[in-house]
């Protein structure tokens, strides 16, 4: 009895501890500590954090902010573009398909178009960004066609000191041509595609694909005309042979 006596007197002299137990219910985890808070010593369900209101999404008031009508100008823009590259490379193709055999000598034709590429490498480096940036993609591409003028109208007097500078003229006038031009195309095919609420990347890849089936045909007619002329300027010579 005394052992338990002594034993205790050492539980007593630990008393000081409190033991709390835990139990689980269908609720949840029973905690006796804080049975005093008021829950029975159960934790209140997790509440979810009030949500946010919704950003107004103002895709669809920029829809109608633009006008029905700026979507048959943007096809007639596009339309007017895929001309003009098909006229424009209808003349350059035709005289640059010849230059080897019209202006054979010294070698001028391939010269021409060699001082064409050489200026059209340094052009793709330097010219587009600082160009666009300072001329808008209109105004850079409105530039840039007309710098294919000179070398085209020096087929009339063709020399050395008229090709040349016209080629390189031309060369550093394509880079930014076909940059404005793409630029352009991707830009006004997000502005019809937010006006039709149809995928951008398939209004783009459209009208790319318009343009190029324009620009293609440039090499058909080019062709057509030389070839047209070139028999033209046989017949004519063999005329003058027999009388």
């Amino acid at each position: 009895m005394g052992g338990g006596g002594g034993g205790d007197g050492g539980g007593g002299g630990g008393g000081d501890d409190t033991v709390y137990t835990v139990t689980v219910s269908g609720v949840g985890y029973r905690n006796e500590g804080y049975k005093d808070d008021g829950t029975d010593g159960i934790p209140p369900e997790p509440q979810k954090p009030p949500q946010l209101p919704a950003a107004d999404d103002d895709t669809q008031s920029r829809k109608f902010k633009l006008s029905r009508s700026e979507k048959w100008r943007i096809l007639k823009n596009i339309g007017t573009v895929s001309i003009a590259f098909m006229v424009q490379f209808t003349a350059f193709q035709g005289t640059a398909n010849l230059q080897s055999s019209i202006n054979a000598s010294d070698g001028l034709g391939t010269v021409s178009l060699s001082a064409i590429y050489a200026a059209l490498v340094l052009s793709c480096i330097f010219v587009p960004t600082f160009l666009i940036k300072r001329l808008t993609v209109k105004w850079t591409l409105c530039l840039s066609m007309l710098c294919y003028a000179p070398y085209i109208g020096s087929q009339f007097y063709p020399k050395f000191y008229t090709l040349v500078p016209a080629g390189v003229l031309l060369g550093l006038g394509a880079a930014p041509m076909w940059a404005a031009k793409a630029t352009y195309l991707t830009q006004v095919g997000g502005v019809y595609a937010k006006i039709t609420d149809q995928p951008v990347d398939a209004i783009v890849v459209r009208f790319f694909g318009f343009f190029f089936l324009a620009w293609q045909t440039a090499e058909l007619w080019g062709n057509l005309i030389s070839s047209l002329g070139k028999s033209t300027a046989s017949s004519y010579y063999s005329l003058e042979l027999i009388f």
